[in-house]
């Protein structure tokens, strides 16, 4: 965080905050480079529309932008994956690490007006908690059990069993704090924004453009620079690149890796690349045939040549992975074996779960990022030798996540970098999951998993998730077979982008334009 932001306490409970926070590398906030300009209007792209502002419920890319612009958290992940202050100026925990005390900022306002007191926060994490709300933080939140407000500043929470991550859950990028009195119309959240963030709602068009304008009464002195932030849509990637290019556009928020390396290399424009946790996975529902019997599942996986897929479908602009979904930018990777890619034993193994003459299926892939068809047809290729003839169908984003998302039994997801491998693991793979897609269900991982969570000391909590990586590279409730890296590029006249592991928090309060 910039200067002006107050120190953080780190005492949790004997063990310093930092130990229970991801230490691991990232990219660093970019470096001042003159005296910041206020003024001007920063133009990003998206390529998926941001279809809501309810910062409890969103999912995609550009939503995670918007959100990190209108609304602030009590802790905020930094581009080098640290949990920094933001609403609160700092917390306190019990030597159990199960009771968190939060000490909020004095003197901070919504944007219409009202204050932000220790009532708006707990009423936004009892919403959280709300099944009903189908906030994809409240897996997140672990064993949390009670929230209450000290004072109008301080607010405890409770937790059930000990829960190191906590304060790392509280920068969930579905954990912005909302207003009490906006939490009594939940569908209108979707259309209207109440934050406290450095920029204030302006022009909302879901199928067009998110435009943004400067908060004058943003908690953090001097900040916005600017005056406006623009999020045009631009379904057509040709398009994206050549307004990007132009000149049109000031930053392409996520570069597909079919044209980082001519982007990177045309004059005027800053490209950056980050090694991250963010991956696509094919989803095979085990509920489901032929991906109820693990042969098949294990043939798939043997069927895939990783390395090559980084080459043909990341450029080379990642690395590959073994069906793990934790990669090695967290705390507690560990280093599981991938399949051997083997088309010939794969095809034997394919025969043995019953299909001697090969198995034909379609797999759905959504159109957005482009990198799930690219993905897909690869796969197709690559896979025929064991016997799979797979059918691609790529369709329409707004389709596939209307008809395909957590239904199908064959699909590719996309899903970035999470901040610790709790919530990793609680997105996705735990049967209580916020997406959980798979129908793994599998009780051994889940007490693992809750066991971590409940786990203070470092070594105990690596050797446990060690544990819960095994069985996930065992079972394959989906095929993970790279991580990418996160690209974007700027033109050179905007100062002070920057991007992390996880795509979740921008700092676009710190962007100037020269």
């Amino acid at each position: 965080m910039n200067a002006s932001h107050p120190s953080r306490r780190t005492l949790l409970g004997g063990i310093a905050a930092s130990a229970a926070l991801p230490l691991v590398a990232g990219a660093q906030p970019a470096p001042l480079q003159g005296t910041p300009k206020r003024g001007g209007v920063l133009k990003i792209s998206v390529a998926q529309r941001t279809a809501s502002l309810n910062p409890l419920q969103i999912s995609g890319p550009s939503e995670y932008i918007a959100a990190d612009m209108l609304f602030s958290s009590l802790l905020r992940m930094s581009p080098s994956m640290k949990a920094d202050p933001d609403l609160a100026t700092e917390f306190t925990a019990d030597a159990a690490a199960k009771v968190f005390t939060f000490r909020l900022r004095p003197n901070v306002t919504f944007h219409d007006g009202t204050p932000l007191t220790a009532d708006d926060v707990v009423a936004t994490y009892k919403a959280i908690l709300n099944p009903k709300t189908l906030a994809p933080s409240r897996a997140a939140m672990g064993s949390l059990q009670e929230i209450e407000a000290v004072d109008p500043l301080t607010v405890r929470f409770t937790c059930a069993k000990p829960f190191a991550d906590f304060p790392v859950a509280t920068a969930h990028a579905n954990a912005k704090i909302v207003s009490a009195v906006a939490l009594r119309d939940l569908p209108g959240m979707a259309t209207k924004a109440n934050g406290t963030g450095p920029f204030k709602q302006d022009v909302f068009d879901s199928t067009r453009l998110l435009r943004v304008v400067r908060n004058p009464a943003y908690f953090t002195p001097g900040f916005p620079y600017l005056d406006a932030v623009e999020l045009p849509l631009f379904p057509d990637l040709t398009a994206e690149v050549q307004n990007l290019l132009s000149g049109t556009t000031d930053i392409m928020a996520d570069v597909q890796q079919a044209d980082y390396k001519r982007i990177a290399a045309a004059p005027g424009i800053v490209a950056q690349r980050v090694k991250s946790g963010r991956f696509a996975n094919i989803v095979m529902r085990m509920d489901t045939r032929p991906f109820n019997d693990i042969r098949v599942r294990n043939a798939l996986a043997m069927a895939i040549d990783r390395d090559t897929l980084v080459d043909l479908v990341l450029e080379g602009l990642g690395q590959s992975a073994g069906d793990n979904a934790i990669s090695p930018q967290y705390q507690f990777y560990s280093d599981t074996q991938a399949a051997t890619y083997d088309p010939v034993a794969a095809k034997k193994l394919l025969a043995e779960a019953g299909y001697p003459n090969g198995l034909k299926i379609p797999l759905i892939c959504s159109n957005r990022p482009a990198i799930r068809s690219a993905v897909g047809v690869a796969m197709k290729e690559m896979t025929r030798d064991a016997g799979f003839d797979i059918d691609v169908q790529t369709i329409p984003h707004d389709t596939y996540l209307a008809n395909v998302w957590m239904k199908g039994n064959f699909y590719v997801g996309y899903w970035g970098m999470q901040a610790t491998e709790d919530a990793a693991f609680t997105l996705l793979f735990t049967s209580s999951a916020a997406f959980a897609d798979t129908a793994w269900n599998n009780k051994e991982f889940d007490d693992l998993v809750a066991e971590g969570a409940s786990t203070v000391d470092a070594n105990a909590r690596r050797a446990i998730y060690a544990k819960a990586q095994a069985l996930m590279v065992r079972d394959k409730p989906s095929l993970i077979p790279f991580f990418q890296d996160v690209l974007t590029a700027s033109r050179d006249r905007v100062k002070g982008w920057t991007q992390g592991p996880l795509q979740r928090s921008f700092f676009i309060e710190r962007v100037w334009l020269a």
